[in-house]
């Protein structure tokens, strides 16, 4: 060795054929370099153009197998057998030949019988005079150097295939902005091959007309400023990433709607190396998104076009209707004179006719202010009683004319309420109507008013009629819609009138909810919140005296 053993050995040069000079001063030079080879992990050996071994260090002898006793003045004949020696031979000659250093890499096989990958670096060793004596060799072990590379190159290989194998469309810069992926997906998506864009800086070239920087290279360059100018009006917003961020754009390059997603690659110690950016085609869904919207606009259109002509209809409709209306009461009040029995059938047709005209010219401004959102409530304090008295003498008629029994059962501490009279009038009046017409002769149809303790009206009706299936009552608030025809045409109707009733009673901030079963009757009720007592105030007390009357 280059320790003691190797000090002690260097008395040896003098039985071999070497100029005295030679020896002190290879002995001067084994000496200065003992304490540094020392502590070397490496092999170190020494050779003299003759290929017999000078010196060597510990790291070397234990590679060997053998002291450095058994080595020094020993050639590679000497100590491996024959084809590693003539190896290790020819790679001294060609260093003493050329004057220059030589690496060389094998698998060898240590004298514990370990396989080792071996990087031997071979260089000329020269006196002070640059006279040529020797070659001087370090040996280094990388077999896990190696594996560590094979690893890397694996998993660089794994992550190349992933990339080139994702259908997402997607490709990686590094720091310098230098395409280092582009998968086949980003070829289909932009039609640019991967060998004509990877190792350029070209990316922009997939996307625009015009040279500038990309979602990545902002990323890589950290320009957040710059990401919010070039970005800010597309949809932009951090992505899952920390540090990422998507955006959403039309490429006229490439003739579609992208969503681009970039995020950065970083090192381990978190510095940005890369970037890698994805792409999305979202050209269908933008598509049909417009699509929509101009689906939308045009049925907004259409239907802002059918409110303003029936607004806009509401007096020339009725004007002649109620002029109508107006002559059918003077013929049947005959003011001008008495009328036949054929007559007074025929005015009064006109006139039921005429009226229900009017009812549904109502009903449609009702649902054009709905659906314009113009429709106003018109609240204030009024007496239910009297209310409930009109309603009552509206409909007797045509309960006695259908035979059905007409009821009313009100709470008789139901005074006043605060509301929007005309609209509480329509909800009565639809919800009673409809109970008439759709209970058979012998029937009845109960009107049922009360006010709980949470301040609550509750105004119920309830019927002995032809009843509502569980799959009708799913459609039964919506506007021109009619359950059954063959019924619609025995007992008529709009299909207006339950969806007017319950706009209106939304708009009080109440619910509407129906028990019913077909054969069974219906119930529908109405519940009203009402204002605590101390808001009527003075008027309250002006109509605490009213009381519903038969």
């Amino acid at each position: 060795m280059l320790g003691n053993d190797n000090l002690d050995d260097a008395t040896n040069y003098d039985s071999m054929d070497i100029p005295d000079s030679v020896k002190r001063e290879l002995f001067q030079k084994t000496a200065l370099l003992s304490g540094l080879l020392r502590s070397v992990p490496d092999l170190v050996f020494f050779k003299d153009a003759d290929g017999v071994f000078l010196s060597c260090n510990e790291m070397f002898s234990r590679y060997v197998g053998k002291s450095a006793g058994e080595i020094i003045g020993k050639t590679s004949h000497d100590i491996f057998d024959r084809n590693r020696a003539d190896f290790f031979r020819s790679n001294d000659r060609r260093v003493l030949e050329s004057g220059h250093s030589y690496k060389s890499v094998e698998w060898i096989d240590r004298a514990d019988g370990m396989r080792i990958l071996l990087e031997t670096f071979k260089a000329p060793l020269f006196t002070e005079e640059h006279e040529l004596i020797g070659v001087v060799g370090v040996g280094r072990d990388i077999t896990e150097r190696k594996r560590t590379e094979v690893e890397l190159q694996e998993k660089k290989n794994e992550l190349f295939q992933i990339v080139n194998g994702s259908p997402i469309p997607a490709f990686v810069i590094n720091k310098e902005h230098d395409i280092i992926y582009w998968n086949k997906a980003c070829e289909n998506t932009t039609g640019i091959k991967a060998k004509d864009i990877i190792g350029t800086r070209n990316s922009w070239m997939a996307f625009y007309h015009n040279k500038r920087p990309i979602l990545a290279d902002l990323i890589v360059d950290n320009c957040l400023s710059d990401i919010e100018k070039a970005y800010g009006n597309k949809k932009l917003q951090p992505s899952f990433v920390e540090g990422g961020y998507q955006a959403e754009d039309y490429f006229e390059a490439i003739g579609k709607w992208l969503l681009i997603t970039a995020a950065p690659l970083r090192d381990h110690n978190n510095n940005i190396m890369g970037a890698i950016e994805t792409l999305q085609d979202v050209s269908l869904s933008k598509q049909a998104e417009q699509a929509m919207l101009e689906a939308k606009m045009l049925a907004e259109n259409t239907s802002r076009t059918k409110s303003e002509f029936l607004c806009n209809m509401n007096h020339e409709l009725r004007t002649p209707l109620n002029l109508i209306l107006g002559y059918a009461d003077l013929l049947l009040a005959e003011e001008t004179g008495t009328l036949s029995e054929d007559q007074r059938h025929f005015t009064e047709i006109i006139k039921f006719a005429g009226s229900r005209f009017l009812d549904l010219v109502d009903s449609l401004i009702y649902i054009a202010e709905i659906e314009e959102g113009k429709m106003e409530i018109d609240v204030d304090l009024f007496s239910l009683p009297n209310l409930m008295s009109d309603i009552k003498r509206m409909l007797v008629s045509q309960a006695l004319k259908k035979g059905v029994n007409l009821e009313f059962d009100v709470d008789p501490s139901v005074t006043v309420i605060y509301a929007d009279k005309s609209k509480i009038k329509t909800i009565l009046h639809h919800l009673i109507s409809n109970g008439i017409k759709f209970t058979p002769s012998g029937g009845t149809v109960l009107v049922i008013v009360r006010q709980n303790r949470n301040n609550e009206l509750h105004l119920i009706v309830k019927d002995d009629g032809i009843g509502i299936s569980e799959e009708d009552q799913k459609i039964l608030y919506n506007a021109f819609v009619q359950l059954d025809w063959s019924l619609n045409r025995k007992f008529e109707g709009s299909g207006l009138g339950l969806s007017i009733v319950k706009k209106f009673v939304e708009v009080h901030g109440g619910t509407i909810s129906l028990e019913s079963k077909p054969g069974e009757g219906s119930t529908f009720e109405v519940i009203l919140p009402l204002p605590s007592s101390e808001t009527f105030g003075v008027l309250g007390d002006v109509y605490s005296s009213t009381r519903y009357t038969e």
